[in-house]
């Protein structure tokens, strides 16, 4: 957070103009009598007061003191005080600074703290605390959840100022910086330089190293401009996070980074059409990770890839489950519809498209209106807080699976991370201010800060999340045409007017037909319309093909359907 309370707009500067020129005119309106009377008397200025050292020194010991017996809000008055006072040349008020920020973040005044901290760093290696200063801004990074402020003043130190001990954490969140900012090479440098030694920051640089090799490789344009090497990097880079977790190195992150690796090995060899081995990545995610559903969606197109239909009809039917009510997978409903469209079962496949048609056609036109009437992106914001409250039942519900769907964007939940934090900074001043309030003075001061940046990253946050919020409903309209482009090839098949390209996956939806059996690990257990936990992505949809194949002795289709 940079917070520069001298500046102003220009509206705010003639604002400010027009006040001293109106001050001015008062001043001289109730002298000019006393000046006509005597224009020879001479005009004596007051000095001006200078704070001596010994005062500035003074205050040092008391504010030190407050500090040694925890009453930080004392000491933060007393420095305060000196670097309001005093000279910035001088060491005592260099000091101030540095024990003003130390003392403010003592209350949990993260984002005050880090505005004193940002003059140390601003100030650069001169200054006498500018070393000492990195380990708080480390500390602010921690207690804020890795806030892009900060961040932008850690990335600002040489690597060589980094504490060894520390090394690895800082150069981390720099590399962390640097990719949010889609620096990727700077990036890439950086997450490099992070050790085995610091396991849990080792497998997050491993994992991002390997997404940037992931953009970096034109992954999706022409095969023939697809960078194979930085594929292979990346494939190494992911796989050396499961060989963390292999070894016997576990904990919250390398377990979750280690579900991400799983997640983006899959999603590397589906997209380079390995398919056997996408399954077999995606099969490792463990029911109990927070990523298994979108293993369960994703490796559902795995499986239409290979004809392997009920498989992908079985796991859809696991995302349609009432446990899973709130998740947003509306494509989930196109491939369904495709793969019964691609088995001639055209009545099922209408069906599907009609239920995914009145359920979200409605609700994207009544979204679409609500949010282009928003030209403030501070209102959209207060707007998206209030209906994400509201317990409208069925239009709260799907607009929860969409709202969810935005929030996934990880930009995006860091900026209303950082509202809810500096809320609750507000909050913790008034308190410290008591009952009269922060109406003057030091408090008063660091509230107005804080409401106005609070004000600044608001915007920021209503504004993202309108382009995310559109682009998730743009989305949503290209599933809903995908949807009624099936409908409108089921009434073609129905007339006999299908094109040869979908006659042929109709043959080879016939031709792939697998037989269902239990083996010695599975019984077959019947789906009567309820849902049970423990099924869950264990179902499989018995579909044939009602595709009767040109040429194919009658009698000899894909099977009855029954």
């Amino acid at each position: 957070m940079t917070i520069r309370t001298t500046e102003t707009s220009p509206r705010g500067n003639r604002l400010q103009w027009a006040l001293a020129l109106g001050v001015g005119a008062a001043l001289l309106a109730a002298t000019a009598p006393a000046a006509r009377a005597d224009d020879d008397e001479p005009v004596t200025l007051e000095p001006e007061v200078v704070v001596g050292d010994a005062v500035l020194t003074k205050w040092m010991r008391e504010g030190l003191a407050a500090a040694d017996d925890g009453d930080y809000l004392k000491a933060a008055l007393k420095f305060e005080e000196i670097t309001r006072q005093g000279d910035t040349s001088t060491e005592t008020v260099q000091e101030a600074q540095f024990q003003l920020g130390a003392a403010l973040y003592e209350l949990k005044l993260y984002q005050s703290a880090l505005s004193r901290f940002e003059l140390i760093v601003d100030a650069g290696q001169t200054h006498p605390k500018y070393r000492k200063t990195l380990e708080y801004l480390l500390r602010i990074a921690r207690a804020t959840g890795s806030d892009p402020s900060v961040l932008l003043k850690i990335s600002e130190y040489p690597p060589e100022f980094y504490p060894p001990e520390q090394a690895d954490e800082l150069h981390f969140l720099v590399g962390q910086y640097f990719f949010n900012e889609s620096s990727l090479s700077d990036a890439l440098t950086r997450f490099q330089e992070v050790s085995a030694k610091s396991p849990d920051f080792f497998v997050r640089a491993r994992y991002l190293e390997g997404v940037i090799d992931v953009q970096q490789s034109n992954l999706g344009a022409d095969a023939r401009e697809v960078d194979g090497e930085k594929l292979q990097l990346a494939a190494e880079a992911f796989k050396t996070v499961l060989r963390v977790q292999r070894d016997g190195q576990h904990g919250d992150t390398i377990d979750r980074v280690a579900g991400q690796a799983i997640l983006a090995l899959g999603r590397l060899f589906y997209s380079t059409r390995q398919y056997d081995v996408a399954v077999r990545y995606y099969d490792e995610v463990p029911e109990d990770s927070e990523f298994w559903l979108d293993a369960v969606y994703e490796v559902s197109w795995v499986h239409y890839q290979l004809k392997n239909y009920p498989r992908a009809l079985g796991n859809l039917h696991s995302l349609n489950s009432p446990y899973f009510a709130d998740q947003y997978f509306p494509e989930s409903r196109v491939l369904q519809a495709l793969i019964l469209f691609y088995n001639c079962r055209y009545d099922e496949a209408d069906l599907i498209v009609r239920q995914f048609v009145q359920d979200y056609f409605p609700l994207m036109d009544k979204l679409r209106g609500e949010i282009n009437q928003f030209a403030d992106p501070n209102a959209f914001y207060q707007w998206l807080a209030t209906l994400a409250t509201r317990e409208d039942s069925e239009y709260s519900l799907r607009f929860k699976r969409i709202f969810n769907a935005a929030l996934a964007d990880k930009k995006l939940r860091r900026k209303f991370d950082t509202v809810s934090k500096l809320n609750e900074e507000v909050k913790r001043i008034d308190k410290l201010a008591g009952p009269q309030g922060a109406t003057d003075g030091l408090l008063a001061q660091l509230k107005g800060e804080l409401v106005g940046y609070r004000t600044l990253v608001v915007g920021e946050a209503g504004s993202l999340a309108q382009t995310r919020l559109v682009r998730v409903l743009s989305d949503l309209r290209r599933h809903l045409a995908g949807a009624l482009k099936i409908k409108q090839e089921t009434l073609k098949a129905r007339r006999g007017d299908s094109a040869d390209s979908v006659l042929a996956e109709q043959a080879a939806a016939a031709a792939a037909k697998r037989i269902i059996e239990a083996d010695d690990e599975h019984i077959e257990w019947p789906f009567t319309g309820e849902y049970w936990k423990d099924e869950l992505g264990s179902y499989l949809y018995d579909v044939d093909s009602l595709c009767k194949i040109e040429g194919e002795p009658e009698g000899e289709t894909g099977g009855s359907g029954e």
